[in-house]
């Protein structure tokens, strides 16, 4: 098949939806798929690239203000660089992975030229909002948010999305189009718990035992402050460092100062993204992994935690407790920093506890590989090129 991937955030960047899309890439692309990928670059010149098989068409691209310090692009009017690359790439299907300028263009495109169009959702209202969360009108902005998207996934021909909560939650406020719930997918052989990160144990000066692990982006919306004001309570009952491994500019430095505040500070160490080499060791360090993210599809991160053999404590709300039973981790109420400590302490202060959930990870995290999630999109791709082959 000839697939063409639209996204506003790919590859290098760092967040949920670019980086399962570019996994989706690869994988589709060891299936013997042609893959295109539509996305933003980094100069106002159009380029191409080539990467693992796969091939970029990167449009020329503008700062994305008041998003993630800057660090984020988008292609002002794309609608007009796509029409070629669609005439000339001739997709077999095309699949839409935000609803922004790129993926708004793809799809007017696709119509247009009658070629099959499926939506992978990526993307909550919390999640295009993370920049206006304190405004007084978040709430209103909310609900309009829901209804765009809501609107925009109802006119692709078939959706995807990584949990069955994520799907209810579309279908709740009124998405018809036909959904599958696929999983985001993580590779194992490269997640898993024989990496060795102990000469990052030594470069940041992390002990070796009750460590309690965050990666991800550091921003206002992954609900980091909750996690923070849990660990005055957790070292009362033992003695645990708390390791965040990501960027986040202006908010990262906020939990700095939150953790200063409660004088906590010796007790938490925070590092930023790592070379790739580097960041699939980062689990190995940790004896625990905490999600307190309210607005997640999925969690890619804590996929990787589980496919390391960590136990994991993530909050109650959201698609993420699919991924956390009381087999291998526990839950907690949304903003209840002393209920978090308590899972903490009770894993933490456990051995035993700990290495059951840990081979208990390992079973559940065997039904999210990426061969599995790439034979899963090739027969939703292959389903939706029927429906139009029956038209």
């Amino acid at each position: 098949m000839k697939i063409l991937f639209a996204t506003e955030s790919y590859y290098p960047n760092i967040d949920g939806g670019a980086v399962a899309q570019h996994r989706l890439v690869n994988e589709l692309t060891k299936h013997g798929n042609e893959v295109g990928v539509l996305a933003p670059g980094f100069s106002i010149k159009n380029n191409v690239e080539q990467d693992n098989g796969s091939t970029i068409f990167r449009m020329r691209g503008l700062t994305l203000p008041f998003y993630m310090d800057n660090k984020y692009h988008f292609s002002p009017f794309p609608i007009f660089q796509l029409k070629k690359i669609i005439k000339t790439f001739k997709p077999d299907v095309v699949d839409v992975c935000s609803p922004y300028p790129i993926g708004i263009s793809t799809l007017i495109h696709a119509k247009k030229y009658g070629i099959p169009i499926v939506g992978s959702i990526h993307i909550l209202p919390e999640n295009m909002l993370s920049p206006f969360l304190n405004s007084r009108y978040y709430n209103v902005m909310k609900k309009y948010s829901w209804s765009y998207l809501v609107y925009f996934f109802n006119l692709v021909d078939w959706a995807t999305i990584p949990t069955q909560t994520g799907a209810d939650m579309y279908i709740d406020r009124g998405l018809k189009t036909k959904i599958n719930p696929i999983s985001n997918g993580v590779n194992t052989k490269v997640f898993n718990p024989n990496n060795n990160g102990e000469y990052l144990r030594k470069k940041f000066n992390i002990p070796k035992e009750n460590v309690v692990l965050y990666t991800g982006r550091i921003s206002s919306e992954k609900n980091l402050d909750v996690l923070v004001k849990a660990i005055p309570y957790v070292l009362k009952e033992i003695d645990t460092h708390f390791l965040f491994c990501g960027s986040g500019g202006g908010y990262k430095q906020k939990m700095k100062k939150l953790t200063e505040t409660l004088h906590v500070s010796d007790n938490t160490t925070f590092i930023d993204f790592l070379d790739w080499e580097d960041y699939i060791n980062i689990y190995s360090l940790a004896d625990l992994f905490v999600m307190p993210a309210e607005a997640e599809l999925q969690s890619i991160v804590t996929m990787e935690a589980i496919a390391s053999g960590l136990p994991a404590v993530v909050v109650n709300k959201g698609a993420v407790p699919e991924l956390v039973s009381l087999d291998n981790g526990l839950l907690f109420n949304p903003k209840n920093s002393k209920q978090l400590a308590s899972n903490i302490v009770k894993i933490s202060s456990d051995k035993n506890l700990r290495n059951t959930m840990s081979k208990n990870s390992l079973k559940l995290i065997k039904k999210h590989s990426m061969n599995h999630v790439g034979c899963q999109f090739e027969k939703v791709y292959e389903n939706v090129i029927e429906l139009y082959k029956n038209k």
